[in-house]
């Protein structure tokens, strides 16, 4: 049996190495119980020093593939095989801290819920999950430095278009390079494994919740954060309005409100708005419900009773509140899941993005009952 490293790949020769002793485990060339070959031999017969054979070594010890025994050598491990070996997944974090000006608080929720999807599989499946802070590297050095990090982990997750220029390339050290899709479309690079969630399919879902149900005014206000795009806010309302009119709902442009930047006056205007409008059922675009709730109070309006109202949101920002989520914890899971079967069950990776959907979580400023 004849391999040869190359030394002239970006692939260390420690995990090319381990490589080639994984699979001759897997083909039964070291049988189970048997000695491995000794350093020695290792050595002379792939050309490399006996530092590179010791780091292979930790790498098969670390997977529980071998048991070095003093004084009588490396024996092939009868607790695991190739098949059932540990996986590691490194999720490369794009900031050090959770702060709220990084990341607003809606997605805490969700990222903690991706991560608690993707530990519950991987506990049941043998895969350590494990989480790293990497900045943006300032120069090649740093790239590279970076890209030796993902040295020895079977798979890395990123986070939609952050670390663009690492994913780009993080396939040369891991075998599954995935993104989490956060809504809107991202870079998507060819053999990626691309799983997460449709802003359009958030909207359909608000939609379809809420057809049917009798409104005869349907209503949306939109209120912008400093940190949020007002464009893609401008382009949600506008999706609300053009397939609830195809569905039938009666969305008059007067029942429309885009309350500008600064939004010192916002709630002024919801109240004025409420009282002009009367709608039946408003979709708040917007993660500000305070005002909202405040400006209902104001009017002495009982949420789902004289009005019902909805948001689009990652959590529950107010947990009475209705609102449509994106499915976070089955995109952890399913990220985690489809490793598994390429790693462990040679199944392919989808060729392209998944897409899970969403669901309509109730609360009491609707005045009916989903099951969600």
């Amino acid at each position: 049996m004849m391999e040869v490293l190359e030394k002239d790949i970006a692939i260390p020769l420690a995990r090319q190495l381990y490589d080639i002793l994984t699979g001759r485990i897997a083909s039964g060339y070291y049988p189970v119980g048997r000695k491995l070959d000794s350093v020695r031999n290792l050595r002379d017969e792939f050309k490399v020093s006996t530092t590179v054979i010791n780091q292979t070594l930790d790498l098969l010890e670390r997977d529980q593939l071998i048991v070095r025994v003093p004084a009588k050598g490396i024996f092939i491990s009868r607790c695991n095989t190739v098949a059932n070996k540990p996986l590691r997944v490194i999720v490369v974090f794009p900031e050090v801290g959770i702060l709220p000006e990084v990341l607003p608080v809606g997605n805490w929720h969700a990222n903690n819920e991706i991560y608690r999807g993707m530990l519950e599989v991987g506990f049941a499946n043998n895969t350590h999950i494990h989480l790293e802070y990497f900045p943006e590297p300032e120069d090649s050095f740093a790239l590279n430095g970076q890209l030796q990090r993902l040295s020895g982990y079977d798979a890395a997750i990123f986070y939609g278009d952050q670390r663009r220029k690492l994913r780009s390339i993080a396939g040369n050290e891991v075998a599954v390079v995935a993104a989490v899709q956060f809504g809107g479309p991202a870079e998507y690079y060819e053999h990626e494994l691309a799983v997460g969630y449709s802003d359009e399919e958030l909207v359909e879902c608000l939609v379809n919740g809420i057809r049917g149900r009798g409104y005869r005014k349907c209503g949306c206000i939109s209120v912008p954060a400093w940190e949020d795009d007002v464009a893609f806010l401008h382009w949600r309302m506008m999706e609300y309005c053009r397939l609830g009119q195809a569905a039938g709902l009666e969305m008059p442009e007067d029942a429309l409100l885009e309350v500008a930047l600064p939004t010192v006056t916002a709630e002024d205007e919801i109240v004025e708005f409420l009282r002009r409008e009367k709608p039946d059922f408003l979709f708040y675009n917007g993660d500000d419900l305070k005002l909202l709730y405040n400006a209902v109070s104001k009017l002495s309006l009982l949420p789902g009773r004289d009005i019902d109202f909805m948001y689009i949101g990652a959590s529950s920002l107010c947990p009475v509140c209705s609102h449509v989520a994106p499915s976070y914890r089955e995109i952890g899971r399913e990220m985690i899941s489809r490793i598994v079967d390429y790693c462990r069950r040679e199944r392919p990776i989808p060729s392209e993005r998944i897409f899970l959907p969403p669901r309509i979580v109730s609360g009491n400023s609707t005045g009916w009952s989903i099951n969600s």
